[in-house]
């Protein structure tokens, strides 16, 4: 059976590299967008059978530091 991280290393091993077409013009930096890597990342999820969700819900962005930390 395979788990979670072997699916997750067969994905990220088909990824290879993402070409950075887009120019930041205020900072001159190239830089690519979240649809580029979706549209890379959502047939590669789908032959895992995995699926990929998004929040943006500001408790998902937000830690407490603990006792421990």
């Amino acid at each position: 059976m395979v788990n979670i991280y072997q699916k997750l290393q067969a994905i990220q091993a088909k990824t290879g590299a993402i070409s950075k077409t887009e120019t930041n013009k205020y900072q001159n930096y190239k830089y690519f967008t979240e649809q580029q890597a979706l549209n890379i990342l959502k047939p590669l999820l789908a032959e895992q059978n995995l699926t990929l969700t998004f929040s943006d819900s500001p408790t998902d962005f937000t830690r407490e530091k603990t006792e421990k930390d």
